[in-house]
């Protein structure tokens, strides 16, 4: 005997389960949240290692999104393109920056953002057509970045240091370390004749000492002379008229002498002719004299020094040397 089956229960129970299967896809994948989502852009400068698509995006801790896709940025290689589905409600501001996050020990990441206390909108920059997310690379990148310039620098002191402990630069130091050794075994023998130097040096300090006082002295003195030097140079300036005056006089009196030498001599020629060669030589005595007292007058108002220091020597004839 036939078993009859009932094909339209059985109908309706594979399109429930289905129904069923679809829902529980659909939750798992959505976490059962309807809110609508807002598309983002966020170009990451750094390796994203652990993050995945369907990985979170946090906004500070919380979930509220999902990565909905990961690339490489075909104008820049530099850059990793991340497409990110977030909640409309969440505040993604102008201060948004977005970060990696490690997920614990699993070795996933998750991206989070941080900000969102400006009031102004992200904006859409040119030649994109949703708004991009500023990336700020997360600690553990930069740690690892501080770590791995440091293992640079401490590979290149190193190799500094390997040169510089080369066996020529060991051999040069101990050669230097010896000639210290001996400079210093030196310098202990010889360390009597070192302090008579610095006792000769010291007495010599002293007597450059007296003798500096001493220069000072004599540029006083020599000062004091100067100053008397002006002092009679100025008198000699004014008593110069004074000795012109009586050149001038005795000038004048030599040349009525002269006069009256002259008429004598014709009287006396006929008087007497004993007398005539006195009266000539006295005549020309005062035409000599008065002559000598005009030159002196000319040669102290060219050099009033030659009051103190006399005439100066005549030049050399010719043949002779001074």
């Amino acid at each position: 005997m036939e078993s009859k089956v009932n094909y339209t229960a059985v109908g309706v129970f594979v399109v429930l389960l289905g129904a069923l299967l679809g829902a529980m896809a659909w939750w798992l994948a959505t976490g059962g949240k309807t809110e609508p989502t807002t598309p983002y852009l966020i170009y990451a400068t750094d390796n994203v290692n652990g993050l995945r698509t369907d990985s979170s995006v946090l906004y500070r801790g919380v979930a509220v999104g999902k990565v909905a896709s990961i690339d490489i940025d075909p104008t820049n290689p530099a850059l990793i393109r991340i497409e990110v589905d977030i909640d409309r409600s969440v505040p993604v501001r102008a201060d948004t920056v977005a970060q990696l996050s490690p997920l614990g020990v699993t070795g996933l990441s998750a991206v989070n953002l941080i900000g969102g206390a400006s009031a102004r909108p992200l904006p859409t920059p040119p030649g994109e057509s949703v708004p991009v997310i500023p990336y700020r690379p997360s600690v553990f990148t930069q740690i690892e970045g501080g770590i791995n310039d440091a293992a640079v620098t401490l590979a290149r002191i190193s190799e500094r240091l390997d040169a510089l402990l080369s066996p020529a630069n060991l051999n040069a130091i101990h050669d230097t370390l010896a000639n210290v050794r001996a400079l210093s075994q030196t310098l202990a023998d010889d360390r009597r004749d070192i302090d008579a130097t610095l006792s000769n040096t010291r007495r010599t300090s002293a007597n450059l000492a007296a003798m500096s006082a001493q220069g000072e002295q004599l540029m006083a003195r020599s000062s004091q002379l100067v100053e008397r030097l002006d002092g009679v140079a100025a008198q000699l300036n004014t008593t110069m008229p004074d000795i012109a005056a009586a050149a001038d006089s005795v000038s004048r009196a030599g040349n009525g002498a002269a006069a009256f030498s002259a008429a004598g001599t014709e009287a006396m020629t006929r008087l007497q002719q004993r007398t005539l060669p006195e009266i000539d030589a006295l005549a020309r005595n005062l035409r000599q004299l008065g002559s000598q007292l005009g030159d002196l007058t000319e040669g102290l108002k060219a050099n009033p020094s030659q009051l103190l220091y006399g005439p100066p020597p005549p030049p050399p004839g010719p043949g002779e040397s001074r």
